[in-house]
């Protein structure tokens, strides 16, 4: 037994964390670094993005469970627990933080973040650690708690090898080395600074959740555009710049099927090329802007398409085609139907949604230029055709759903069905992702 083991005799109950705070920290730790090294598109990122507010919830937990831990005076010992619950909500509001920065700052305060994120889960387990050991009558000495840290810290460094890039490497060798070193300072008998101890623990409670809350309401409704991005989709402000679902109004005859259903499916089909041709284009733009980004942000080298933004551009003005071509086809379909027949409301809303996302088409190119020309603007631009992309796909999904009448008619199915498939595909490329993130 060690001498601090025989001067305190078996570690207190109340000189350690509770089992349920450090179970329900240990999910938080692993959730929060997952979302921390993931894509975009990972489902569980619903709990940065719609259902951010989640975090909330759980600054609102720490606050009643810190405040349970000072009175049984295990606030103190619980305070490396206490701190991923605070960081959450600063986690959700990561890029608007670091939006109009220059690309070092970003590096710093996206770093200072990832640190802490990986230091979470091995607080954890060092705290599960010493748990353990508490149970068996001993104590976990400073230097075998940090032993066990810098093993840990180690072990990660594979995640930012794989997902980050060499900054992150660094960061974890520098907290390794930190981990270290005060594992071997001297240790410290508990006793008479106990009382001051739990006093600091509250104010640091306290001060932290003051932080946190300010950063995620403060940022969450910040005035001006998101993302640097004049997109509706990711600004508020600027809803009523969408395509308006009530320009075409809906007919009041029961659908039926055309005198010409080849006529009509076929340019039903062309509207749904053509927007799958422009997402192809923006898919281009988004990726290849994204990895761009991040081999600035975090010093790595994922490849990119050669001449990337050309690449996508040029496939752009295919789409262009298509458009054309789809316009002509509607024209002619068009002349076999009635003004107020469902169809033609349907090709009608089509053909404007269409021009209308062709319309911001220039505009998309003309601003992500300007992006481009600073490391830090390529988070703008990769931001402003994702969340294009991912508008194409909501924006149509809703108009088609607008159409339920005709778009769900069993004798319709040969004109409408490959519209359906086709606007299914385009919605689900970007189900799943995360604008902003």
């Amino acid at each position: 037994m060690s001498r601090v083991e025989t001067a305190l005799g078996p570690e207190p109950t109340r000189s350690r964390p509770p089992l349920w705070l450090l179970l329900a920290t240990g999910g938080l730790a692993v959730t929060i670094l997952a979302l921390a090294v993931a894509e975009t598109n990972l489902k569980a990122h619903y709990l940065i993005d719609q259902g951010e507010f989640i975090s909330v919830f759980g600054l609102a937990f720490i606050t009643v469970a810190g405040i349970f831990l000072y009175r049984s005076k295990r606030l103190f010992a619980s305070l490396p627990l206490v701190f991923p619950w605070l960081l959450y909500p600063v986690i959700t509001q990561g890029d608007q933080i670091i939006d109009n920065l220059s690309i070092n700052p970003m590096r710093v305060i996206c770093h200072v973040l990832l640190a802490a994120i990986f230091a979470t889960p091995v607080a954890v387990v060092v705290a599960g650690v010493r748990h353990l050991k508490a149970r068996r009558s001993g104590t976990l000495r400073r230097r075998d708690a940090a032993a066990i840290a810098a093993v840990l810290l180690a072990a990660e460094i594979w995640l930012a090898y794989a997902f980050l890039g060499w900054l992150m490497i660094w960061t974890l060798v520098a907290m390794i080395a930190g981990v270290l070193i005060y594992g071997a300072l001297p240790e410290r008998s508990a006793g008479a600074s106990r009382q001051r101890s739990e006093r600091f623990a509250l104010a640091v409670l306290v001060a932290g959740v003051a932080v946190s809350a300010g950063t995620y309401f403060g940022y969450k409704n910040a005035p001006g555009a998101y993302q640097g991005s004049p997109s509706f989709f990711m600004d508020p402000a600027q809803r009523d710049a969408e395509y308006r679902l009530d320009r075409v109004p809906l007919s009041s005859k029961p659908p039926q099927m055309p005198a010409s259903p080849d006529l009509v499916g076929g340019a039903l089909s062309a509207y749904g090329r053509t927007i799958d041709a422009l997402l192809a284009g923006y898919h281009i733009l988004d990726r290849n802007y994204t990895y761009d980004f991040h081999n600035a942000l975090f010093v790595r080298h994922q490849a990119l398409v050669p001449n990337y933004r050309s690449a996508g551009l040029a496939l752009v003005d295919n789409a262009r085609w298509l458009r054309a071509d789809a316009d002509r086809r509607a024209a002619q379909a068009r002349a076999t139907l009635a003004d107020d027949d469902p169809l033609t409301a349907l090709l009608d809303d089509l053909r404007g949604y269409v021009a209308f996302n062709f319309d911001r088409a220039p505009i998309l190119e003309r601003l992500s230029g300007n992006f481009e020309r600073t490391q830090a603007g390529l988070q703008h631009a990769a931001h402003l055709y994702e969340g294009e992309s991912k508008y194409l796909g909501v924006g149509l999904s809703t108009l088609i759903a607008k159409h339920h009448a005709v778009m769900n008619d069993p004798n319709l199915q040969p004109v409408v069905g490959d519209l359906a498939r086709i606007t299914r595909s385009i919605y689900n490329a970007y189900a799943h992702h995360v604008v902003g993130f």
